[in-house]
């Protein structure tokens, strides 16, 4: 038995590196370090309660966390964002911008024929990447003018902060959705290898 346990971590550990098998090992581990400060984010805002009307000496140790952790991937955010705009072309991650949309075009046909269509430049891959990237921008930039806001006093605060949690939104939704289909790749994965 535990022969068999080994046995799947070691398959589980492969699978995991064809996950992130093109990308340079500076961006996997920027991956894993923005996909868990992302998750932290996330869990932490579950027991948040800022509302509009919230003020700032109202702002409790969690909300704090939170404000100050998003500060910090802010930072990691641009850093993660420039080195993948440095490696790939804008137009890969963003096909619309040059008006090619061969490879969305032939990835959404593979899909729709019950297939996962392979990561390519200017694909749905990339393209979501790209999308998921201008999330995470929006919703730190947001939380910053938010956190600016509210420190000054400034009466647009209560928009910024709706702002930031419908871009959070979208995280959500990007963060869910990648998951899963990184999943679907790592089952059709390991199905493969069985």
């Amino acid at each position: 038995m535990p022969q068999d346990h080994q046995h799947i971590i070691q398959k589980a550990r492969k699978g995991v590196s064809f996950l992130f098998i093109h990308l340079p090992k500076t961006e996997k581990w920027l991956h894993v370090l923005v996909l868990s400060w992302v998750l932290w984010q996330l869990l932490l805002s579950f027991g948040m309660h800022v509302h509009a009307n919230t003020p700032l000496a109202a702002i409790t140790v969690i909300d704090k966390l939170h404000i100050y952790g998003g500060l910090g991937l802010l930072v990691l955010t641009i850093i993660f964002f420039s080195i993948v705009i440095s490696r790939r072309k804008v137009a890969d991650l963003y096909p619309w911008l040059s008006g090619n949309l061969t490879g969305l075009k032939a990835d959404i046909s593979t899909l729709l024929s019950r297939k996962l269509p392979e990561a390519a430049p200017g694909g749905l891959a990339a393209t979501i990447e790209g999308l998921g990237l201008l999330a995470l921008l929006l919703a730190v930039f947001t939380g910053l003018l938010w956190y600016s806001a509210i420190s000054l006093g400034l009466s647009i605060s209560p928009d910024l902060l709706a702002i930031h949690k419908t871009s959070v939104g979208a995280i959500e939704v990007y963060f869910y959705g990648h998951g899963t289909f990184a999943f679907l790749h790592l089952l059709t994965w390991w199905l493969a290898k069985r």
